[in-house]
């Protein structure tokens, strides 16, 4: 009983959702919904991710050591739905979403309002996910928005 209930007050933290671009050192392109993402750091400029240790994009950011977050708004539920499943890396598009390429190689979804780019810094791992750390190298804004969160979908991901 006391797991359960520790599950759901952990259901009850607060976050975004944002898809999270990755690159083989093969140039293989892929991307993930992530949610458990967090500023760490203003001098110098870090946040961290945690990415589940089974995931096929797992190996690819521990391949390059790069990757991309990529900001959805409010009205972007199906896109970060979308990123939940594998996907397939076809003519220049993710799961049918284009990109482009940033300073570290990591795809930047057009579809995003911002991105950011991290070289990763540190690693730990945490149970079922790796916890990276990232310098932010690189960042992009398209326009203002507002984030999409788990108090605007009925998705969850936590406890």
């Amino acid at each position: 009983m006391e797991e359960q209930m520790r599950s759901e007050i952990l259901k009850t933290i607060p976050y975004g959702f944002y898809i999270t671009g990755v690159v083989g050192s093969d140039g293989e392109v892929n991307g993930f919904t992530t949610c458990w993402v967090s500023q760490v750091s203003f001098d110098p400029q870090q946040l961290i991710v945690a990415v589940r240790k089974d995931q096929h994009t797992h190996d690819l950011l521990e391949d390059s050591g790069v990757f991309s977050l990529n900001f959805l708004d409010t009205e972007q539920e199906e896109l970060a739905r979308r990123f939940t499943e594998p996907l397939q890396h076809e003519n220049g598009q993710v799961g049918g979403s284009a990109y482009t390429t940033g300073e570290t190689g990591a795809p930047l979804f057009e579809e995003a309002f911002a991105h950011l780019e991290c070289r990763v810094a540190g690693k730990m791992e945490a149970g079922d996910h790796t916890v990276y750390l990232g310098d932010v190298v690189a960042a992009s804004l398209k326009r203002p928005a507002d984030i999409l969160t788990d108090l605007d979908t009925p998705m969850e991901y936590g406890g």
